[in-house]
């Protein structure tokens, strides 16, 4: 862990925190308990997280091999939040939580996400930083996200159907972000090795 570390912690742990304010905003209606305790700790949030993002990298870094994977999993909290914020914007806004709609609204909420992903992931975690092969760097990276894309809106939608619609105490939006949860846990595993091997892969 280097000095040049602290400015992008602090970025990517403020984007974090505004998203989780954003995340809960929108499901306030769902959770009206955990609503009205962010409303009192919201402004803390803003400081409590470059503090948590710190320690975790501070953590790791007794372990250097462990360090970049450490990274990675600090941008995907972020593109988690980013992802669940924007598809609960849509739904809030739209009312709608089920259908072809819901998937679109995961797939513009997916690639926002992994553009941010994308970005932090070139230039911090894995160091690409060359020019040199930038084209075919960016067009592995599309087909890296292309697939991941199908992937997460083909696993969040069937979760919603096939369990979203069976009735019980368990809204639609909750299934919703359900189907969102389960799509990226299983998207989080062909992001790191996808970008790690394939597009961010340092030359000998």
């Amino acid at each position: 862990m280097t000095r040049s570390d602290y400015p992008v912690l602090f970025v990517i742990s403020e984007i974090s925190a505004f998203f989780v304010l954003l995340l809960f905003f929108t499901l306030r209606a769902e959770m009206p308990g955990v609503h009205s305790t962010l409303v009192g700790v919201q402004w803390g949030l803003f400081i409590l997280s470059p503090v948590i993002h710190f320690l975790f990298l501070r953590f790791f870094s007794q372990w250097s091999s462990l360090v970049q994977f450490a990274k990675f999993c600090m941008i995907s909290f972020s593109n988690l939040v980013i992802d669940f914020g924007i598809l609960n914007l849509l739904i809030y806004y739209s009312g709608v939580a089920e259908g072809v709609l819901y998937s679109v609204f995961k797939a513009v909420s997916f690639i926002l996400a992994n553009v941010n992903g994308y970005a932090w992931n070139k230039f911090w975690t894995f160091q690409s930083n060359g020019a040199e092969g930038w084209m075919n760097q960016l067009v592995r990276f599309f087909v890296v996200v292309g697939v991941g894309l199908v992937i997460n809106v083909a696993v969040a939608t069937y979760v919603v159907a096939e369990f979203g619609g069976s009735g019980g105490s368990i809204s639609s939006t909750v299934w919703a972000n359900i189907g969102a949860a389960v799509s990226l846990l299983i998207t989080l595993f062909w992001n790191f090795f996808g970008l790690k091997y394939l597009v961010f892969e340092k030359k000998s």
